[in-house]
């Protein structure tokens, strides 16, 4: 089901799953990668960051350049998770990182926006080091953007996504890695480390955390060291941590 949905909630989505079409040349609008970015600012501390970048993949500093527009745009996103749910029930899949899936089990919720297939698990996603196999059983009523019915032109059918908001409270079940899913295998040609049955639950909200009132200077030099790998101070990993705490915060409220 999908209610009254602006122009900008739409934008916002595209965005999000890299359809940039019209602003190609744009620095910001026109990174079709900006996910990476986006995802990684839900996530605790810098080695989120850090695993994606030893897997090679460059984390677009412009995406941090301009706070207040990155908060606009992600409030957006979740503005129209709240207009977006699913009317029956899915099961879908989703090939994780397994530093990821951790963090996930760990804390027993979606930490971020979280993409997920209709279409088993897609070797479009088998780029990382280490992978857990995830199988989500959504419950009808659950905010999510099944993208093929939320846009019109759908850049990526074949994905067959849902994509699920963070803080979705969720129940981990470890079972068996069958024969056929050791074949899936991670940038290495490791099989999975673990396979799983998530159900997905009630939306909760995070507490308030404090503003340490880093500047957006500040963030595109920690995003330049990230992406050449250079060594980044305990402070800087800190202010930026906090930065990150205050920015979701900002968004929710």
């Amino acid at each position: 089901m999908i209610e009254n949905l602006t122009q900008e909630e739409i934008q916002a989505v595209k965005f999000y799953i890299g359809d940039c079409k019209g602003y190609e040349q744009h620095p910001f609008w026109g990174e079709s990668r900006a996910y990476l970015v986006l995802n990684s600012l839900f996530f605790d501390g810098i080695r989120t960051e850090q695993a994606r970048v030893a897997e090679g993949k460059f984390l677009n500093p412009e995406i941090v350049a301009d706070p207040e527009r990155l908060e606009n745009l992600l409030r957006t996103l979740l503005s129209a998770f709240r207009k977006s749910w699913n009317t029956e029930n899915f099961t879908t899949y989703r090939v994780e990182r397994f530093s990821d899936y951790q963090a996930m089990k760990c804390a027993s919720r979606t930490i971020s926006f979280t993409s997920t297939s209709l279409n088993y698990f897609l070797k479009a996603y088998q780029d990382r080091t280490g992978i857990a196999l995830m199988r989500f059983e959504i419950p009808a009523h659950t905010p999510c953007i099944h993208m093929q019915e939320f846009l019109q032109n759908y850049a990526k059918p074949e994905e067959a996504e849902i994509l699920l908001p963070p803080f979705l409270n969720l129940h981990f079940e470890e079972i068996p890695v069958s024969d056929d899913e050791k074949k899936i295998l991670d940038s290495e040609k490791n099989p999975p480390v673990c396979s799983c049955v998530v159900t997905v639950q009630e939306l909760k909200l995070p507490d308030n955390p404090k503003n340490p009132g880093i500047k957006a200077k500040d963030l595109k030099k920690i995003y330049s060291a990230l992406n050449c790998q250079n060594e980044i101070s305990q402070e800087e990993i800190k202010f930026y941590t906090e930065w990150k705490k205050s920015l979701i915060y900002k968004i929710l409220h």
